[in-house]
């Protein structure tokens, strides 16, 4: 939870300021609504620390597969469909689950409605396994009476965003592989077979070459100073994450990942993809243009979006549409603005997403592939320059002693 200061008009048009405690900013904008407010400004002050009970139940929430929600998005919709009550529906569907996490929270699920709870706020007390696009998905759908069609809808773009994970993990497993492969051999190597070549190069008398002292170097870290090294190792990816997550870092790492080389052009197509998705399902869902935005916003995954929807959000507004501040956005292709101008236009916006939604689904595919292709022989070249690197290391010294020998 947090301390969130907001700015707001009240039912009369009087402009009214205060603070609220939240866990986001959609919290915060459920808050007013609820009051009557509309939010003309949302900003974060500071964290709240929680009680010691309550951090260590978050450290415990369990996480359901997105394959095993995917299928119980689509029988659920099925369900819905067909007239079933939602009570009966979701006891068959939690009997039947596989996924512990999931069974659990569908159980609570249903203790939750039959003490009076409506579907979507007993799923959003499992953030674990419902996330707050789902959550709002399901309000929306409760309120339009279409709660089939968007659950629908909803499977199909966390199917789509699952495929688009498993593409990425895949066009990253032969970089890991070749990593690892290589500190196996650099380890091997600096602590079974150097310090063997050492013990005959001690005698030359001369400094040994640079590549030398180097793998000399990792080698006394890793025979001598182990009870450092390793724990220095292992905390690396954890500082690594909480570095990222500084607000200032995660700006500068947020917008570096659309300036990368080679990948900066991939996760552009990514993240207008998981954009397109979350437009097209809440829109459809019937939800209003500014909720539909603060959801995209706090549910993007990049900060720096993030601060640009924030900016669309405030012409829309203003009266403007959304296609306006697209276009004005940096980071946003222009196809963006123009098909979304169009649909805008024609009053046809939501077969206009979906035309995205396929156009960024058929081009995250084909950039995966290309990537992939690419990375095989980068990777191999890589791995041929560090194996190269090493045996001069060891064999360097070798070379200068024969050469020594060869002039007396």
């Amino acid at each position: 939870m947090g301390i969130y200061a907001y700015k707001a008009t009240d039912s009369r048009g009087k402009i009214v300021k205060g603070n609220l405690e939240a866990k986001d900013e959609l919290d915060v904008s459920t808050q007013l609504a609820k009051l009557n407010y509309v939010p003309i400004n949302i900003s974060f002050k500071g964290e709240k620390a929680p009680p010691l009970l309550e951090r260590l139940l978050k450290k415990g929430v369990s996480k359901a597969s997105t394959k095993a929600l995917i299928v119980f998005t689509r029988q659920f919709a099925t369900i819905v469909k067909a007239a079933v009550p939602i009570m009966e529906g979701l006891g068959v569907l939690a009997e039947q689950a596989e996924d512990l996490a999931l069974k659990e929270a569908l159980h609570q699920v249903i203790h939750d409605i039959e003490e009076g709870a409506r579907l979507s706020e007993a799923m959003a007390k499992h953030p674990g396994v419902f996330s707050d696009l789902y959550v709002n998905t399901v309000v929306a759908g409760e309120t339009g009476g279409v709660l089939d069609k968007v659950l629908l809808r909803l499977s199909i773009v966390v199917e789509e965003e699952e495929a688009t994970k498993t593409d990425v993990r895949a066009a990253l497993r032969y970089p890991i592989m070749v990593v690892i492969a290589l500190f196996i051999a650099l380890f091997v190597l600096s602590v079974v077979v150097l310090p063997q070549f050492v013990k005959m190069y001690s005698g030359l008398g001369s400094q040994l070459p640079l590549p030398t002292q180097v793998m000399l170097a990792i080698s006394v870290a890793f025979r001598k100073f182990w009870f450092i090294t390793f724990p220095v190792l292992a905390a690396l990816p954890v500082g690594a994450k909480m570095l990222l997550n500084m607000p200032g870092v995660r700006v500068i790492w947020d917008n570096f990942k659309f300036r990368m080389p080679v990948f900066g052009k991939v996760y552009n197509k990514i993240v207008m993809l998981r954009f397109s998705s979350m437009l097209s399902v809440l829109y459809q869902a019937g939800l209003p243009i500014l909720k539909i935005l603060d959801i995209v916003k706090i549910t993007i995954g990049n900060v720096v979006l993030a601060k640009d929807i924030e900016s669309i959000k405030r012409d829309v507004a203003d009266g403007k549409g959304v296609s306006g501040g697209v276009l004005n956005s940096k980071l946003f292709p222009r196809l963006v603005g123009y098909m979304i101008s169009i649909g805008e236009k024609t009053g046809s916006l939501s077969s206009m997403l979906d035309s995205l939604c396929d156009y960024y689904t058929s081009e995250v595919r084909n950039s995966m592939k290309t990537l992939t292709s690419l990375i095989e022989p980068l990777m191999t070249a890589v791995l041929g320059l560090a194996v190269m690197g090493m045996a001069l290391a060891i064999f360097m010294p070798m070379w200068n002693l024969i050469g020594a020998m060869q002039k007396q």
